[in-house]
């Protein structure tokens, strides 16, 4: 079945000046860096950007192995990706999603923690035994999908980002992974840099002046973009022909943390109520992966009280997505 993209209209930023945000598009792109030789700069970056663009990510056999993945799932499982007759809220308007792969797939286990990125996904979150996962799923805008302008938006924040101090760590963590080549034809993630200070992307506007830009990540299949969820970003569209997979992964910051002030930072609440773990994760032997997947939500303790019964999975929403 064709998929096509609905046009949004331009709320977040001023549709007069453009279809999205407020036109000032970077000509530039962004800095690429390669997370095994700048480590230190990558994580810098990130912290006065809230975003940072990683080189290489993925080997050549893995993204044949990703790639592979979609052709067949989509062909086996296409209710699963939304390309059935009844397409689930969470696939209207948004092109293709398999939203909860791993739970019937070990295949994709490897990835959870790869090493090119997860090396600076948990140095930003505070070290390995406070990161945690979050959820994993595919994504794809096909081929000839159109023009769809979404609006800028922020991912999961939290209220307090605007008095603590230190700002960093972030709350929740977003890595995508490019599984095809993106440029400035295909579908490409968009930023605006420093916005996750701020409340709306008008209020970001207003307080960066003119160093307010929207800046499209480019970049060859296997790039990984790391941004905290609190970045005002959206998806430009290129030329609404070209087509792009990508590979998100969420990631959330465990434990306590005293800030320069008497106030204490709790460990981030769980992303969503309904993302399950597979009882192969959630009950690892290793004890540092089962803690990796210990950001348990209320529908996750549920299923493990069960016995990880298929019943229970069945009635929680996406449980079979």
């Amino acid at each position: 079945m064709a998929i096509k993209l609905q046009r949004q209209n331009n709320l977040s930023g001023d549709s007069e000046l453009a279809s999205q945000g407020f036109g000032r598009v970077s000509k530039d792109g962004a800095v690429i860096f390669d997370p095994g030789l700048q480590l230190e700069q990558a994580c810098s970056f990130f912290r006065d950007f809230g975003y940072v663009a990683l080189s290489d990510c993925l080997s050549e056999q893995e993204l044949a192995h990703l790639n592979e993945f979609f052709d067949r799932t989509q062909t086996d499982f296409p209710d699963k990706w939304g390309l059935g007759e009844r397409r689930k809220p969470h696939h209207r308007d948004q092109g293709l999603i398999f939203s909860q792969p791993l739970l019937d797939h070990p295949e994709l286990d490897e990835y959870t923690q790869h090493p090119r990125s997860y090396g600076v996904v948990s140095e930003l979150l505070g070290g390995e035994e406070r990161t945690r996962f979050s959820e994993f799923n595919f994504r794809e805008t096909p081929e000839n999908a159109g023009i769809g302008a979404m609006n800028f938006h922020h991912d999961a924040v939290r209220e307090d980002r605007f008095i603590r101090k230190p700002y960093n760590p972030c709350d929740w963590l977003c890595a995508i992974h490019y599984l095809t080549d993106v440029n400035s034809k295909t579908p490409a993630f968009c930023v605006v840099p420093g916005s996750n200070r701020f409340k709306s992307l008008v209020e970001a506007h207003q307080g960066l002046g003119e160093e307010y830009s929207e800046v499209p990540i480019f970049g060859k299949a296997g790039t990984c973009v790391l941004y905290d969820t609190a970045t005002f970003h959206t998806r430009l569209d290129g030329d609404g022909v070209k087509g792009r997979r990508t590979w998100h992964q969420y990631y959330a910051r465990a434990g306590w943390l005293k800030t320069d002030t008497k106030y204490v930072r709790s460990p981030s609440p769980v992303l969503t109520d309904w993302n399950l773990f597979p009882e192969r994760l959630a009950m690892h032997l290793d004890p540092a992966k089962r803690r990796f997947f210990s950001h348990w939500n209320t529908a996750q303790c549920d299923w493990v009280v069960s016995g990880f019964d298929e019943a229970i999975r069945d009635l929680i929403p996406r449980g079979r997505q």
